[in-house]
């Protein structure tokens, strides 16, 4: 005779069987196997579900599968999202608003002609990081 199906995710007691089950109280959630506790349960609604630091680990936010979970703290919570690049900025007045997101002590800069945003170059350190004539002509020298 076979058992019968499992009423919930805890009734099953092996990973594989685990990790490739719907929940069956709930379809719309898969079954996530917590190694720590060596048990399966319904996948959490959100990373604080979430009560292992390996689990939280290894895990996307349930509710914003682009960021992953994060554990600070003995708590398992969703990463900030990064923040916007230069290019994701389609207008002047927001693009000059802005600061380079790898690198914020430079700002982000507007180049009118093809309407793109992007992060302006890094200050010249010698005259010989200068490459054009008009900036080359009317700058004092860097490290002077």
């Amino acid at each position: 005779c076979a058992p019968p199906p499992p009423k919930v995710c805890s009734d099953i007691t092996d990973a594989s069987t685990c990790s490739s089950s719907k929940c069956p109280d709930d379809t719309s959630h898969s079954c996530l196997w917590d190694s720590a506790a060596r048990k399966c349960n319904c996948a959490p609604n959100v990373c604080s579900d979430i009560k292992d630091s390996r689990t939280c680990a290894g895990s996307k936010c349930p509710d914003d599968t682009t960021r992953n979970c994060l554990w600070v703290q003995g708590v398992c919570s969703c990463e900030l999202p990064p923040p916007p690049s230069c290019s994701d900025f389609t207008t002047s007045s927001t693009c000059r608003r802005n600061k380079c997101s790898d690198d914020t002590t430079r700002s982000c800069q507007w180049d009118s002609s093809n309407r793109m945003c992007s992060c302006a170059p890094p200050p010249p350190k010698v005259c010989s990081d200068i490459t054009d004539a008009s900036t080359c002509s009317s700058s004092k020298c860097p490290d002077d």
